[in-house]
């Protein structure tokens, strides 16, 4: 594939992004023309015209020659991957059926934060044909149904992996996560090195002045979480290489770092998060508690005090369950109702907060003194809060998409290499 001048496509296509379509008969042939020949089809300047388009509107760039001249060149490097992706795809009989582009418009108008239907009419209104973007999102569809099937029988984790996984975590835990995203551009001819660099500059110029980096990593990041977001999850230090580490280290959430060069191309990265790595918090559980009350006097004494806690005590050690404890206390004549409901440990009364935190379905609590009385409480059913560490299945389906997207990868690359190819812009 030869260079493409940038300058000057970007000059035709931006200026006929703004025109009214149809206004100049000279500006609608030059939309006409052919950006790009991929075996046997074309991309036009059209299409390519709409997507940069398209790729300012939802990124949040700055609309402008400059940005469209930045972009030109990536934008097309998308359109004619995309075109050997349909290409492959109608080769292997890989269909994309209606409800599989609903589905995927319906998240694409969710991330845009538009009402169910509204896309169509929304990229009308700003000049991009939604042609588009249906075939953006067909090709993005029909490219990981073909990777699934062609290498689902390559692709596998065993649980033994997973445990290993699994029980890392747990040593870790206590330690400072950070929930990192990702844009990687490829840098996979030297000729474009200065290119790809200055894209990467460009990008993170504008990602720190508000423009969404989710949109811009699936519009240009090569890396397979790109589909997501550039979402990598949630990493310690040492799950990634040392100068994406290094770099990550110096972030704080919601900052951008600078280019990164690494063997694979420019990366950019993104703290979205951060967190704690830690077992449940006790406080965060829910509990259905019944209690026992049995209250002391003021100006009684200790005696009284000390009769009410032999008693509770005795109480407490008889009843084996929560109906048990109800009938004890309306035998002592409690004056209270027993059932305390459901609730957040962490929304309890400081007094009772830490003798019920560590309690587990069916025990009872040391007679706790109150200030008007003594209380024994029991639980009678707790929900554990969810732990941050992911489940096993989380675990298994993150290792799979991993190395799907590494297969993804190679085939595309395999698939350019073989391609005939012709920039004509």
């Amino acid at each position: 594939m030869r260079p493409i001048r940038t300058l000057l496509l970007a000059s035709a296509i931006w200026a006929s992004a703004l025109a009214v379509p149809g206004a100049d008969p000279a500006r609608s042939q030059e939309l006409q023309r052919i950006a790009a020949v991929v075996n046997d089809e074309v991309v036009s300047v059209r299409d390519l015209r709409n997507r940069i388009r398209l790729v300012i509107v939802t990124s949040g760039l700055q609309a402008n020659n400059e940005t469209a001249r930045r972009l030109a060149p990536q934008v097309l490097r998308t359109l004619i991957d995309e075109q050997l992706q349909l290409q492959e795809a109608e080769r292997l009989s890989i269909a994309v059926s209606d409800q599989e582009m609903t589905r995927a418009r319906a998240d694409l108008e969710a991330r845009n934060g538009l009402r169910p239907g509204e896309f169509d009419r929304f990229v009308t209104r700003l000049g991009v044909d939604p042609g588009s973007v249906k075939r953006q999102l067909r090709a993005s569809i029909a490219w990981a149904k073909l990777v699934r099937r062609r290498f689902s029988g390559q692709v596998s984790v065993s649980q033994e992996e997973v445990a290993e996984i699994l029980t890392l975590l747990e040593e870790q835990i206590g330690k400072s996560q950070k929930r990192v995203s990702e844009i990687l551009l490829t840098v996979e001819d030297p000729a474009r090195e200065a290119e790809a660099a200055q894209l990467a500059a460009r990008l993170t110029q504008q990602l720190r002045q508000g423009a969404s980096f989710g949109s811009i990593a699936r519009q240009f990041s090569n890396a397979s979480n790109a589909n997501v977001g550039g979402d990598i999850g949630w990493v310690l230090d040492d799950q990634l290489a040392p100068d994406l580490a290094a770099a990550v280290a110096n972030l704080d959430k919601g900052e951008i770092s600078e280019p990164i060069r690494s063997v694979f191309g420019y990366h950019i990265m993104r703290v979205t998060d951060t967190r704690v790595l830690a077992e449940p918090n006790p406080l965060d559980a829910k509990v259905r508690l019944n209690q026992l009350f049995l209250p002391v006097r003021s100006g009684t004494g200790s005696n009284q005090r000390a009769s009410q806690r032999e008693l509770a005590e005795t109480i407490r050690t008889a009843a084996g369950s929560c109906e048990d404890l109800a009938d004890f206390a309306q035998q002592a004549g409690s004056p209270v109702s027993p059932d305390l409901g459901e609730m957040q440990v962490r929304d309890l009364a400081p007094d009772l907060r830490d003798p019920v935190a560590t309690l587990q379905t069916g025990q009872t609590s040391e007679p706790i003194d109150l200030p008007n009385g003594v209380m024994v409480i029991m639980v009678c059913d707790r929900q554990s809060a969810a732990s941050n560490l992911p489940s096993a299945d989380q675990i298994r389906a993150q290792l799979e998409a991993q190395r799907f997207g590494v297969l993804a990868q190679r085939y595309l690359r395999d698939l350019r290499q073989t391609a005939f190819v012709e920039t004509r812009v």
